[in-house]
């Protein structure tokens, strides 16, 4: 967006929760936590759940699912390591956290590792081919009947709305892939990758998608 090194360093790092509360006027995590009940909720019946973060970046929503479910077993990936490295000192706190620098499209983790996993903010910000690509990595950690939640930008569609507030913000803050992202169903995407769609549901600017693998 406006940092010139984007997320190639530790300043941006640093920079990173606070630009985004800014942009979002204080209520990016509000947006981030609406991932909580639906993945609570699929979590309720795991003694000791393996929850993986997608794209963690600066750790924040992990430390935010510790707080609401401190007996989860708790992963992160993420492709900057300066991210990576700013998480660990955020979260150096939670006993058993495990972030790793790795690129989300071949994730080396093996086949149905996860009872569940979580991605936000992330969808946008890539080509359609590699939105796809990413799904099908997530499909193949999740174990049969694991919940993936993702919290992303709203779409038309679901916002039409907004619409024009949509239109404009790829070309206000530099979002290459967003004009593409809109017209790219966060939910078809999942169901083409072979998850099953159990919810739906628009949160301010950004929409939660609810996901089972059969």
């Amino acid at each position: 967006h406006w940092q010139s090194d984007g997320w190639f360093s530790d300043h941006s790092a640093a920079m990173y929760d606070p630009g985004v509360e800014f942009l979002f006027a204080g209520t990016a995590d509000i947006m981030r936590r609406m991932v909580l009940p639906p993945l609570l909720d699929a979590l309720s019946t795991t003694e000791s759940p393996r929850v993986l973060d997608v794209a963690c970046g600066t750790g924040r929503f992990l430390r935010q699912l510790h707080t609401a479910a401190p007996k989860a077993r708790l992963y992160g990936l993420d492709l900057s390591p300066h991210y990576v490295r700013f998480a660990a000192r955020q979260l150096e706190h939670v006993p058993g956290m495990s972030l790793l620098h790795e690129n989300a499209e071949a994730m080396p983790l093996a086949d149905e590792t996860f009872d569940a996993l979580t991605c936000i903010f992330l969808f946008h910000e890539l080509p359609k081919d590699v939105r796809r690509t990413i799904m099908a990595e997530m499909f193949r950690v999740l174990r049969p009947g694991g919940t993936l939640v993702l919290c992303d930008a709203a779409q038309l569609g679901e916002a039409d709305e907004i619409a024009p507030l949509l239109e404009e913000f790829p070309i206000i803050y530099h979002e290459p892939y967003f004009k593409s992202y809109l017209r790219d169903d966060l939910a078809d995407i999942a169901a083409e990758c072979g998850f099953e769609i159990t919810a739906t549901t628009p949160a301010f600017l950004s929409r939660i998608v609810v996901a089972r693998r059969p």
